[in-house]
């Protein structure tokens, strides 16, 4: 059963990730599609489950005439390998938002349902 609250839209964003304890410096992000509550990742590196870390997306295209960018806290809720896939993008990470301004989260739907 899918246990989604939130609609998903196919999209790839980079996304900056602030190191951290448990974040590796080398850490590499890109969505591969992407909510308001979470964000499934490609990722150069695995990461285990409950690892938490702080990210920016940036919002582009879409109808936005400059980059906005979105901070989120987000956790990781699984990390699967996919051997087929380039490396940097060898590990899918499905992320839940945490912590997400509301000002911010109206932005971000704001651009998903302009995609």
């Amino acid at each position: 059963m899918d246990k989604r609250q939130h609609h998903r839209f196919i999209a790839r964003l980079d996304v900056r990730v602030l190191p951290g304890d448990s974040i590796p410096s080398d850490l590499a992000l890109s969505t591969l599609d992407i909510a308001v509550g979470g964000a499934l990742c490609g990722s150069n590196l695995d990461l285990p489950a409950d690892t938490r870390m702080h990210l920016t997306f940036t919002l582009i295209g879409g109808e936005l005439h400059d980059p906005v960018p979105i901070d989120v806290e987000a956790r990781v809720l699984r990390c699967r390998e996919n051997p087929d896939s380039i490396p940097s993008r060898r590990y899918e990470l499905a992320l839940e938002f945490e912590t997400i301004d509301p000002r911010d989260r109206r932005r971000l739907q704001s651009y998903l349902n302009s995609l």
